[in-house]
């Protein structure tokens, strides 16, 4: 009922790029995020290659067990690295444990976050929106299977909804 509920309010609260007034994430959803996906591939793990795409991302930060995902990331991408500090993007498969703060030492002005379900519990909600929170997070994006983060500091602290 919970994932019936917050899916429903989401799509009631939810813009696509027209209720953006950011050129940075504008052009990120329009650009990006829009582009045709692949079908075999889950809407986070589409979401995690057209980010890479986009921004030309190199540094990889896989937070998850999922080999299949390394498999198919190295099929697309030719030259990506994912033990080389710090990350461009950094990807999370489910919330393991609360972010306290993300380390400066993994993290650069431009680097990506995006985490997995956050509509999957409660939980998980309340831990995405603790993550907004944060003092170093500047922009947040809410695809509802998906979240999105970034920590540009040139950025005003804005939270957005978009439907994918």
């Amino acid at each position: 009922m919970f994932r019936f509920l917050s899916r429903l309010r989401f799509l009631l609260t939810a813009t696509n790029q027209h209720g953006v007034h950011s050129p940075f994430v504008y052009n990120f959803v329009t650009k990006g995020l829009y582009r045709k996906g692949n079908r075999t591939l889950s809407v986070t793990e589409n979401v995690l290659i057209k980010s890479i795409s986009y921004f030309s991302y190199k540094k990889i930060g896989l937070v998850t067990d999922s080999n299949p995902l390394k498999k198919t990331l190295n099929s697309i991408f030719d030259d990506l690295g994912y033990l080389t500090f710090p990350f461009d993007i950094i990807y999370v498969n489910e919330f393991i444990k609360p972010f306290k703060t993300i380390g400066e030492a993994y993290i650069h002005n431009e680097t990506m976050l995006l985490v997995e379900g956050i509509y999957s519990s409660k939980e998980h909600l309340a831990r995405w929106n603790n993550l907004k929170k944060q003092a170093q997070v500047r922009v947040t994006i809410d695809l509802y299977h998906c979240g999105i983060v970034f920590f540009r500091r040139e950025q005003a602290k804005e939270h957005f909804k978009i439907r994918i």
